[in-house]
């Protein structure tokens, strides 16, 4: 009879091992065997039962009220469903999945819906296919006047928290480039640096995050003490082009030792050329990152 170790099981499921191991010991649906080396073997019959467990957990059943259904049930119905061979549920429905908990809200039925979700998954899937498309979509109604500002507010710090608790699990060990990350002085809102600092520390950069509203002058000592491979700034606010240029122009001039800067954000928009002028890079997307983080990587 084939077997998996872990790590192929991790990867066949699009669970983490952290996950695996806890589902073992808390709901007792899994039973591995033990190799000489004492590794865990699971049988593809364990690897049926985890991907029904996940479907079943996309489509907005919880862990728990599956487990209490036993292992034999639970293999029936998988079995049952194989037939049908169902799709995995689109990264679009799953923002559907969580905005009908927001309009109108009921924080408990989101939560819960949000923390089955990116429990389920490796924290980086969690990251692209759930939690930066949640800010999106959440921006984008709180500006068709569909949401309050006070629950764009409430999902913000929710998804802050897992951001936070994402950073903690990174080893400080890293030796990838420096990489400074900070709010200019009218930007009150930090979400989009934490993104940007999770997917940084994420690629071993070493992150320093200075957060929101940071005066010019505080970002240009800063600089200096600890001597950056590049800048990074986020902008949500919409800004004017003379206080855009102003800022950059003081900037540009005064930042010693001289390093890239890098911009991104939604209140850039329609700065290209103030920005191409200054030579500073704009950061349209996590892709465009990547490849500027690629740039200054020893």
């Amino acid at each position: 009879m084939k077997t998996f170790r872990i790590n192929q099981v991790a990867k066949m499921t699009g669970l983490s091992k952290e996950v695996l191991r806890t589902w073992e010991k808390r709901y007792r649906l899994l039973s591995p065997e033990r190799g000489p080396n004492r590794y865990r073997l699971y049988k593809e019959q364990d690897v049926d039962l985890l991907k029904f467990l996940v479907k079943e957990i996309e489509q907005g059943q919880s862990i728990g009220e599956l487990a209490s259904l036993g292992k034999d049930e639970i293999l029936a119905r998988a079995k049952e469903r194989s037939k049908k061979e169902p799709e995995t549920l689109p990264r679009d429905q799953i923002l559907v999945e969580l905005e009908k908990h927001l309009l109108p809200l009921d924080p408990m039925a989101f939560e819960k819906r949000l923390n089955d979700l990116v429990v389920l998954l490796p924290f980086e899937e969690a990251f692209n296919r759930i939690l930066v498309p949640l800010q999106i979509r959440v921006g984008e109604l709180w500006f068709e006047g569909k949401l309050d500002i006070s629950v764009e507010h409430y999902v913000t710090a929710q998804v802050k928290q897992k951001l936070f608790a994402a950073m903690n699990m990174i080893s400080f060990e890293q030796r990838g480039p420096k990489v400074l990350i900070a709010c200019p002085p009218w930007e009150l809102h930090e979400i989009g640096a934490q993104t940007i600092a999770y997917f940084c520390a994420n690629r071993r950069c070493q992150v320093i995050f200075l957060g929101s509203n940071l005066p010019l002058a505080n970002l240009i000592h800063f600089n200096s003490l600890t001597k950056p491979e590049a800048i990074l700034l986020s902008f949500t606010s919409d800004i004017s082009e003379n206080k855009a240029r102003a800022f950059f122009t003081d900037l540009s001039s005064q930042i010693q030792p001289p390093c890239p800067v890098w911009a991104g954000g939604q209140g850039i928009k329609g700065m290209k050329p103030l920005f191409e002028k200054a030579n500073i890079k704009i950061i349209n997307d996590l892709d465009v990152l990547e490849k500027l983080l690629a740039e200054i990587t020893f």
